[in-house]
């Protein structure tokens, strides 16, 4: 095994999901202490419902107001990437293989659902990251507010798509088993890391995003949830 394959897959592992959750962890204290001058009533106001806060982030009705093709891009893309999240679970843990099989899908069933919902999953993705991209480059509204830390996060999404994109179309695909090998090595805190140079770049481009999440934009996965509770609590 080389220096750099142990880096990526037996290091960088753990450095991608602490820097993560510290980085979370501050970005929750940090809008914790915001001071708050008065009562705020922006959202939700007084009388709503946390099923007012799940149709928001579920559905995101106030965009589809505002504007319905961001709308589309943008909920296409979140509810692909749940279902990426749910397939990249299957891989390292098995729990989806045992959850079918439960219910009577057997092994080339699974394999047969898997390469549909992925090979979907990834076109969609790749779809709506490049013309989010196209978006902020060539809509002049949106150019005018766009700034290189949100460039650099469609950049990585990018990368992390086509590499995964290449291991399922092209000639490199990964291999399931040893994916759940090392990913239960990981655990033990003994790292068993795949020889593939397609999953370990698939995997770097994926570190590096963890890496930038907390400090980014793409926050707002969390921050939705947080601001209602500041907002809710702030109500006399």
């Amino acid at each position: 095994m080389s220096n750099t394959a142990f880096l990526v897959g037996g290091i960088l592992p753990y450095l991608a999901v602490v820097v993560f959750l510290v980085g979370v962890g501050y970005r929750l204290r940090v809008w914790w202490r915001v001071p708050q001058p008065a009562p705020m009533t922006l959202y939700p106001t007084k009388g709503s419902s946390f099923a007012s806060l799940a149709k928001e982030a579920l559905f995101f009705p106030s965009l589809y107001r505002g504007d319905k093709t961001m709308w589309l891009l943008s909920w296409s893309f979140h509810a692909t990437l749940a279902l990426a999240f749910l397939g990249h679970l299957r891989v390292v843990t098995g729990l989806l293989d045992r959850g079918m099989g439960s219910v009577g899908v057997g092994a080339p069933g699974i394999e047969t659902l898997s390469a549909i919902a992925g090979g979907a999953a990834g076109i969609v993705l790749g779809v709506t990251v490049v013309t989010l991209l196209l978006r902020r480059i060539f809509v002049a509204r949106v150019r005018e507010i766009s700034k290189a830390p949100d460039f650099l996060a469609l950049l990585l999404l990018l990368a992390v798509l086509t590499c995964g994109n290449l291991m399922r179309f092209g000639g490199t695909h990964f291999d399931l088993a040893q994916t759940r090998t090392w990913a239960a090595s990981l655990l033990a805190f003994s790292p068993v890391v795949p020889a593939s140079p397609a999953f370990l770049l698939h995997l770097f481009f994926a570190e590096l995003l963890l890496l930038y999440v907390a400090f980014s934009k793409l926050m707002h996965f969390g921050g939705l949830f947080f601001t209602f509770s500041l907002i809710k609590g702030s109500q006399p």
